[in-house]
């Protein structure tokens, strides 16, 4: 019969560490408890990005396997039912891989090869980005530039514009969003106001994890924030009160 007034932590005993092999690290009334074990674990973020990329490496390999089988599959399936099927099944399973493998990507450290390239043409990828969108977002554009140059890796910049233009038309209000490129104090600024219905708090944005759902890791804003950290460059988001608006900025050193 268990006695409920005795303690729940089973202690173990130098003795129970000698039959696991452990006898270098014993010290003399060492005892681990239940409680120490059930602990959340501290684990370096490195470890979790190795974690991460090795399991979807792995994951991607089973998947590809099975692409291969599909398509044997295919060869010798005769009805049009099944081939259809079959097909069906391997277009799936390339695009879970594409998945796994854009997931992998995320947890890399950005490595940007930058350039010299005009303030101004990064406002053109923008609006290109935007145009190139499913969902119908109405963007005012205001070019406040002149002849300044930044050196960013432009691939990157074009994956941060696209990052925030789709999170604009996912939470839209149906008003327009504004976009403005402006020069002040050594520094361009690319400037997204986007009018809110409601106070937002953008203390946890950015933070890995901070919310999912599905399709949605809550991944997108902090690579976004990575890139342009190795770019040299910042990216603010912060609600506006007085607008009822949110703003994200992207600020650059003008060479």
């Amino acid at each position: 019969m268990r006695d409920n007034n005795r303690s729940t932590d089973a202690i173990i005993r130098p003795a129970a560490f000698e039959k696991l092999g452990i006898r270098d690290s014993m010290q003399p009334g060492l005892s681990v408890t239940m409680r120490d074990m059930d602990s959340a674990p501290e684990i370096p973020w490195t470890r979790v990005a190795e974690f991460v990329r090795q399991h979807t490496h792995d994951v991607r390999n089973g998947l590809n396997s099975l692409d291969l089988e599909t398509a044997l599959l295919n060869e010798l399936v005769a009805d049009g039912e099944a081939t259809a099927s079959v097909g069906r099944i391997r277009k799936q399973l390339r695009s879970l891989a594409l998945q796994l493998r854009a997931l992998s990507a995320l947890f890399q450290d950005p490595q940007p090869v930058a350039a010299p390239i005009p303030a101004r043409v990064l406002l053109q990828i923008w609006r290109e980005k935007h145009a190139a969108l499913q969902d119908v977002l109405e963007v005012w554009w205001v070019d406040e530039l002149g002849d300044e140059r930044v050196s960013v890796d432009v691939e990157m910049m074009a994956a941060v514009f696209r990052e925030l233009l789709t999170n604009a038309a996912e939470f839209s209000t149906g008003d327009p969003v504004a976009v403005t490129a402006r020069a002040k104090g050594g520094e361009v600024i690319f400037e997204l106001r986007e009018p809110k219905k409601e106070a937002l708090d953008t203390s946890a944005w950015g933070q890995p994890f901070s919310s999912t759902r599905r399709g949605g890791y809550g991944l997108g804003l902090w690579t976004a924030r990575r890139m342009m950290q190795a770019n040299g460059a910042t990216l603010v988001q912060r609600y506006v009160p007085e607008d009822s608006c949110l703003m994200t900025q992207i600020i650059l050193a003008v060479l």
